[in-house]
């Protein structure tokens, strides 16, 4: 089976970026909208595997691995780790994504964050690795998180500048300071992440309370820690299938 991602042209892949990475699906939605250069799509769409029409064997596979898929990615979501890494690795080593590469992709990435997530820097970043080396469908925003989950700061570093400066878009820009500020709250720098969370348009989305939140708790602060872990992990909108939206619930997972 052939992957369909190379047919689709630099423009349009662009275009998605800046609608795919926010982690609040309410205004991300509604900006997707008004984008002139392609049609708006929901923030989980990047791991949404494209349909495969060779056979009708192919398509029950396709179908078969995507729920399996589904079905890991809510574990991940909901934050168990261990169990999320061995649904996604089970689904790889069974073959039903075989030759389907958005599907591999999606079950590496989905391991990679979820070790990440668990504190396995060595395993996640041999992870994105393979995610990286293969047909990732948003290369520069995968490399960015990467970079950042995994204590990779000089290349986040030079990856968020690049992003920034190429994609000056409210939604792009959103993204850069919440990543941006994740990379400094994880490296133990909470004034500097705050301040960067407060450069962002919109200081309210999930991934920006938690980093908020997670700095809260370090300063001792646990009331205002534990109402911003709160509203983190009962967004009504927050989509499963949302990579930033599934970083925000890791952080807010931590506060205690």
């Amino acid at each position: 089976m052939r992957s369909l991602l190379g047919r689709w042209s630099a423009a349009v892949v662009t275009a998605f970026v800046a609608v795919e990475l926010i982690a609040c699906p309410r205004i991300a939605a509604a900006q997707s909208k008004e984008t002139a250069t392609g049609p708006a799509r929901s923030q989980g769409a990047a791991v949404r595997p494209i349909s495969q029409t060779t056979s009708d064997g192919d398509v029950a596979l396709d179908r078969r691995a995507t729920v399996r898929l589904d079905s890991a990615q809510h574990i991940l979501f909901d934050g168990h780790y261990a169990d999320a890494m061995t649904a996604f690795d089970a689904i790889l080593e069974s073959g039903d994504a075989r030759g389907n590469y958005s599907l591999i992709s999606w079950a590496q990435h989905g391991m990679a964050v979820a070790a990440a997530l668990a504190g396995q820097v060595a395993r996640s970043r041999a992870l994105y690795d393979e995610v990286l080396r293969g047909s990732s469908l948003f290369p520069l925003a995968d490399s960015i998180e990467a970079a950042v989950l995994t204590g990779r700061r000089a290349a986040a570093a030079a990856l968020l500048d690049r992003f920034g400066e190429t994609h000056p878009s409210m939604l792009a820009q959103q993204y850069t300071h919440s990543f941006r500020a994740l990379d400094l709250a994880l490296n133990a720098n909470c004034n500097g992440a705050v301040d960067e969370i407060s450069r962002a348009p919109d200081t309210d989305r999930p991934l920006p309370q938690a980093i908020r939140g997670l700095c809260a708790a370090k300063a001792g602060r646990r009331a205002e820690a534990m109402k911003l872990r709160d509203s983190v992990l009962t967004q009504p909108l927050a989509d499963h299938r949302s990579w930033p939206m599934i970083v925000a619930r890791g952080l807010a997972l931590k506060i205690r």
